[in-house]
């Protein structure tokens, strides 16, 4: 069992699943699904002011708001960006919303 961010709706549910290896993004909406994902398929992480964390694989993205203030979250994040950074010289983390430098 992985750390996991969940945003369920009444009529969705989608969450997030951070493991040792890579994630788990679940979508049940009409055209949603599981996808798993290698940490080394992951091409960038973006996370914005408002709380929305995106993972763009190739051409798609994946993306699920986030609660800066719940603990839970906050570890998955972490766990998400570590295992990144481990799978080797890929991504950078860009927080939308401000310059880049």
């Amino acid at each position: 069992m992985g750390l996991k961010i969940k945003a369920n709706t009444f009529t969705t549910q989608r969450y997030l699943e951070v493991f040792s290896d890579g994630v788990r993004y679940v979508e049940t909406a009409a055209l949603g699904g599981k996808r798993g994902i290698k940490y080394h398929e992951i091409d960038h992480v973006f996370i914005s002011d408002e709380g929305l964390l995106a993972l763009q694989v190739g051409t798609e993205m994946f993306s699920i708001p986030i609660n800066r203030s719940k603990p839970d979250h906050l570890q998955a994040l972490n766990a998400l960006l570590q295992g990144v950074q481990r799978s080797g010289p890929v991504p950078q983390a860009f927080p939308v919303g401000q310059p880049q430098r």
